[in-house]
Order: C-alpha cells, then structure tokens, then sequence
C-alpha cells in the first residue's frame, strides 16, 4: 500500500509536469466526464460482487448443479441484452443523463430485492429479484458509455476510451476483492469466529445471511451512485440556466 500510494502520487505530479502525458488528468474538471466515470466504476464493482454472491448462492448454498446454475445466471446478460440497445437509442435523441438515473434506480431497487433472497426462495422469485438488476444495468450502461466519450474533446477520445476501459476492468476487480471479502467476513461474524476451510464450508443458512447482507451493501452503493448522478443533472441544469442568461 506505501509503494502504491507513493507511486501513485509521483505518477500525478509527473503526469501534470509533461508536454505529452499519458492521462490528460484535464479530463476530469469536465463533471459530466467525472461523474460518469465514477457512477461506471461503482457499477462495475456491483456487477462483479452480484456474479460471485450468486454463484455461490445457487451451487453451494442451494445445491443447484453447474448446467441449472449457469442457466439461472443468465436471467442477468439476457436482460442487459435487452435493454441496452434500446436505451442506448434513446439516449441518442435526448440527454443520456435522466436515463442514466433510471437506471440507476432500477439497479438499486433489484439488489434490494437481490437481499432478500433466502434458501427457500422460488425460481419465479429469484427470477423476478435478479431482473431489475439486469435491466438497470442495460439502462445505464449504453448511455453512460456514451456520455463518457462525447464529454471527451475529440483529440482526447482514445484516452477516454482507455479510461473507460481500464474504469470497467478495475472495478470488477475491487467489486470481486471487496465483496467478496466482505461476504466471508460476514460469515464469520455470524459464525462465531473464522470458519475451518473459509466461508464456503459454513452452513448454507449463514452464507445466505451473510449473502443478504452484503447485497443490502451493494444496494446502499448504487443510492450514493444514484445521489452522484442527480447531483451531476442538478449542476448541469444551473450551468444551462446561466449560459442562457448570459
């Protein structure tokens, strides 16, 4: 952690000190650039903690097999499927901003539903909780990758297309880590103490309770993604309001 955040700082200075830097850190004094990057980010750490909670969740808590599993993991890119070109078009005649926020909305309300799930639940009900989520993430996704690059001058559509790229990359990585690690640290908690063998040896009935927690998490996330998101729209609407005073 020293050695990154020295050279993490060091990278800053001589980022901002070259003619020709890799990053042009300028990009991000652009809030519409900035927020999408940011709401992108919290989203793919979200998504990269719902696949691994779940898996879990339908091999060894419920004892789905690897055929059933893989089939119920596809309610989330069918739905993204979905959505996403839809909304991507219609984020193309108007402001990608309010459909992002629907999104954003939509995400939040399935992981809520997400955490209720428990070992008795149904398909249909597992089915109708997940899909929010798939559905939320088609919503936003499209115009926020939109929004990302049309914020960017076009001399400078590499970098973010680059930064996009690295935004997705990176937050499923934190998302795997940080989720994951809270989920066996939960298990633990409820177990008493650490578990012979990790979390996955627990009984099923505690890592559906540390599951529910830790989507409960993810669902608080996407409210403070959402709460970034309106207080984006909120300033881009006073900028408008005093460039057509001016």
């Amino acid at each position: 952690f020293a050695v990154a955040t020295t050279t993490f700082v060091a990278f800053l200075l001589i980022e901002n000190r070259v003619p020709a830097p890799m990053i042009n850190l300028g990009l991000f004094r652009n809030t519409l650039f900035s927020v999408n990057l940011s709401t992108g980010f919290l989203t793919f750490m979200a998504i990269a903690g719902t696949v691994l909670l779940l898996t879990y969740y339908l091999q060894d808590m419920r004892g789905f097999d690897v055929q059933q599993a893989g089939l119920l993991l596809a309610v989330l890119p069918a739905a993204l499927g979905l959505t996403s070109p839809i909304s991507g078009r219609i984020s193309d005649r108007v402001n990608p901003r309010p459909v992002t926020v629907v999104g954003l909305i939509v995400m939040a309300i399935g992981y809520w539903a997400t955490s209720t799930l428990t070992l008795e639940s149904s398909i249909p009900r597992y089915v109708l909780s997940l899909l929010p989520v798939g559905l939320g993430i088609g919503i936003f996704q499209s115009p926020n990758n939109s929004a990302i690059l049309g914020a960017a001058p076009r001399s400078q559509l590499g970098t973010a297309s680059g930064l996009l790229a690295v935004t997705r990359t990176l937050g499923q990585t934190v998302g795997l880590a940080i989720f994951g690690a809270i989920w066996a640290a939960q298990v633990a908690r409820y177990n008493g103490g650490p578990v012979p063998g990790g979390a996955t040896e627990a009984t099923p009935a505690l890592q559906v309770a540390a599951m529910q927690d830790t989507y409960q998490l993810i669902a608080l996330m996407m409210g403070g993604a959402l709460l970034i998101a309106l207080w984006a729209a909120y300033h881009e609407r006073q900028v408008e309001r005093k460039a057509a005073r001016s």
